[in-house]
């Protein structure tokens, strides 16, 4: 286990690019911005694939081509999505569809069981439902990290919610200006 020095995810985290216009860019220094010239792909439709997986599963709760459509919908206002590679957006989309279903499939069947000995254990279809939550917050987070830090208005991340943090085992507490006056930190 690691206990200091250099490692990835270590450090601040840099502050969106929205965030520093707003303060005013206090740095002085010029902003960062990527920029591709090259856009080969039409966000607006969905890639043959995700169509064509559609036709291909029977009965589903919600298809890969509404779930493209709204993330899609979402992220339009960012006004980066050209930056987001297409891929990386079904990646995303996949995750999520397959996810869907896998709490569809486990609503309907039983996610504990006892074995042969006796003990009450977790099915393995429990297990892959909650690895492909965690997949899809994976992916998630790479879309967001590239829309906060070349966006221009400042947007909510839907993913951050209370099930997310749960599911995490991070715990964060926030502190207001109650709890620095309080503290006497300045």
């Amino acid at each position: 286990m690691p206990k200091g020095g250099a490692r990835k995810g270590a450090g601040r985290k840099p502050k969106p690019l929205a965030e520093k216009l707003a303060a005013g860019n206090p740095g002085k220094r010029p902003l960062k911005k990527v920029e591709f010239v090259n856009n080969t792909y039409d966000p607006s439709t969905p890639p043959k694939y995700l169509t064509a997986l559609e036709k291909k599963s029977g009965h589903s709760v919600v298809t890969p081509t509404e779930i493209y459509q709204r993330v899609i919908a979402y992220l339009e206002p960012s006004e980066c999505l050209h930056l987001i590679p297409e891929e990386l957006i079904c990646e995303y989309v996949m995750a999520n569809y397959y996810s869907v279903q896998a709490k569809y499939e486990l609503s309907q069947s039983n996610h504990v069981g006892i074995n042969n000995k006796g003990e009450v254990v977790v099915t393995s279809f429990a297990v892959f439902m909650q690895k492909q939550q965690k997949q899809v917050l994976d992916i998630w987070d790479k879309i967001w990290e590239i829309v906060s830090r070349n966006s221009e208005r400042i947007m909510d991340n839907p993913e951050h919610d209370m099930l997310a943090l749960i599911l995490s085992g991070r715990v964060r507490k926030k502190r207001g200006a109650d709890d620095y006056a309080a503290n006497g930190d300045s």
